[in-house]
């Protein structure tokens, strides 16, 4: 056995998404100190490291779960996932740019929702990788997946009482950006709770 067999799985891309997110949060800085980078980018990799630390440090507590799925829809899944993930970073890196260069409704509205159409596509290989795992597995998925649903639907209409109560003003468009967001996170925490109770 080698040293890096010694380290679970999990732990080994936990190490990896953590250099790579503390070289975002590092590109960020530079970019932003030196002002080379428009404050747009800066927050975006720095969003990007954020969200890494924050999946490393999931990543770092999960069980091992690679046998879940045949070798070839894990392949699938991760060859799907990559594509969308990767045109999700470069759309978003021109996202705004183009969309204040649009003149055209019809094109405004074309560039205003292709950051919605990649994460279809992420969600259609995230659904036919649960569909083709073992049941233990879908049960993971279905109980994180509901808890997630129901504990951002919570807060999000406790949020609305609040707003309506003008107690808080968070803008429409910011709330309705941060649904998708915040059930993804919830489910990642809430699923690594699960699993480790199952495995």
């Amino acid at each position: 056995m080698t040293p890096s067999d010694a380290l679970p799985t999990c732990r080994r891309k936990a190490l990896r998404v953590l250099a790579a997110s503390l070289a975002s949060l590092g590109l960020a800085w530079a970019g932003y100190a030196s002002g080379q980078l428009s404050d747009h980018l800066a927050g975006f990799f720095t969003g990007m490291g954020v969200g890494g630390l924050f999946a490393a440090a999931l990543l770092w507590w999960s069980p091992d779960m690679s046998d879940a799925a045949p070798k070839s829809a894990l392949r699938r899944y991760r060859r799907e996932m990559g594509m969308a993930m990767t045109g999700y970073v470069a759309v978003m890196l021109v996202w705004k740019p183009l969309l204040h260069a649009a003149d055209a409704a019809w094109l405004r509205v074309v560039i205003a929702l292709l950051p919605a159409v990649l994460m279809m596509w992420v969600l259609r290989a995230f659904v036919r990788f649960v569909r083709d795992s073992d049941e233990l597995h879908r049960r993971i998925e279905l109980e994180s997946g509901s808890i997630a649903a129901l504990l951002v639907s919570a807060g999000y209409m406790a949020a609305g009482f609040l707003q309506s109560a003008d107690l808080i003003a968070v803008p429409s468009s910011l709330a309705m950006l941060l649904v998708f967001p915040a059930i993804c996170l919830t489910y990642a925490s809430t699923k690594v709770v699960i699993a480790r109770r199952y495995l």
